[in-house]
């Protein structure tokens, strides 16, 4: 694809969890469990939190380095499985019943992506692989009216880098340079949340590769 070409974004596609089995640690990756792939999502917000640092030298900015450290993702959807909202909350029910306590806890880590469908069947995705459901609660209950409807529920997630090499999210697309949607199918196979890890599993999928 020439630096000319433009292609639409047609609309956000299935989502993808995976809880977190062993965190990561400067020395070593996390490993993730199976991935649940849900057809729920109805719109995706991310707001990040960039900041800037100026550095002035001789009444010239010498230097300007950005940085982020964390982003706020708000997914509208129809309906989370129960079971999967369980474990990001890190909750075990007990004969159909869960317990909220306010006392201070570290909620469960795992990794978010979610697919996106582009003009000419082209696809997008990314990869959160350190992620954490929000203490912020954004519900509403409403009464039923005679034309039936379903209406959308909010989650909020906070997504930050790893500490075994601070990524904090990877995005693939079909269009890019080297993309195809045969190294889209090995991106959301796995969490991808590694160079290193990428190179191998594209490299499976080159032409005399294992793929």
């Amino acid at each position: 694809m020439g630096k000319t070409d433009v292609f639409y974004f047609e609309g956000i596609d299935d989502i993808l969890i995976a809880m977190m089995v062993e965190k990561d640690a400067v020395d070593a990756p996390p490993t993730y469990g199976e991935i649940v792939r849900l057809p729920i999502a109805t719109k995706l917000a991310i707001k990040g939190n960039g900041s800037a640092l100026e550095k002035w030298a001789s009444s010239k900015m010498f230097r300007r380095v950005s940085r982020e450290t964390k982003h706020e993702i708000g997914l509208d959807h129809v309906g989370i499985p129960i079971a999967v909202m369980d474990e990001l909350k890190g909750l075990v029910a007990e004969s159909g019943v869960t317990f909220g306590k306010n006392t201070a806890r570290e909620y469960p880590y795992f990794a978010f992506g979610f697919i996106g469908n582009i003009e000419g069947g082209a696809k997008k995705a990314v990869w959160y692989p350190n992620t954490q459901l929000s203490n912020v609660i954004d519900e509403e209950y409403a009464t039923a009216e005679d034309e039936t409807k379903i209406d959308d529920v909010t989650a909020n997630f906070v997504a930050i880098g790893l500490k075994h090499n601070n990524v904090m999210y990877s995005s693939f697309d079909s269009n890019r340079e080297g993309g195809s949607l045969e190294l889209f199918e090995k991106f959301i196979a796995q969490p991808v949340y590694d160079e290193t890890q990428w190179k191998t599993l594209a490299a499976a999928t080159e032409p005399g590769g294992d793929a």
